[in-house]
């Protein structure tokens, strides 16, 4: 017998392919009237601190603009259902999202792909690669690009 999906992970990095994930997330929480969790993991690496123009941010400004962007896709994407809970956590992405969904006994974990290839991939392999070996429920991948 096929498993219901009550309680739906669905992280997001805010990146276009993780927010189409978080639709796919909407739709199957719509289907069993479940709870979907949307956690945003802050990974602060030297990287993260600087924005797109090369300037310094404090980790204040990182966890707002985070805040902000939850509130964003709670309104965007989420508005009228009721039954989705937004997280902002710190730490590293897939062991924050492991922890998470072990402890809320989640039943589906719903995530995108980013593609990563080549060294980087070999010394780090990818997030969601990890997440798809190690899971502990079954797990929707929404490829790069999809609708």
């Amino acid at each position: 017998m096929p498993r219901e999906f009550k309680r739906i992970l669905s992280p997001t990095d805010f990146s276009p392919d993780s927010l189409r994930a978080l639709e796919y997330a909407r739709r199957f929480g719509e289907i069993s009237q479940g709870l979907v969790i949307v956690p945003h993991v802050i990974h602060v690496s030297t990287e993260e601190l600087y924005d797109e123009h090369g300037r310094w941010r404090s980790f204040q400004e990182l966890e707002q603009g985070a805040r902000q962007k939850l509130a964003e896709i709670r309104e965007q994407i989420f508005a009228g259902y009721p039954q989705a809970e937004f997280l902002l956590l710190v730490g590293n992405p897939f062991e924050e999202i492991m922890r998470l969904a072990q402890e809320r006994n989640v039943d589906l974990l719903v995530i995108c792909t980013h593609g990563r290839s080549g060294f980087e991939h070999l010394l780090i392999g990818s997030t969601a690669e990890k997440l798809i070996r190690h899971a502990p429920c079954p797990v929707f991948v929404v490829r790069r690009g999809t609708t």
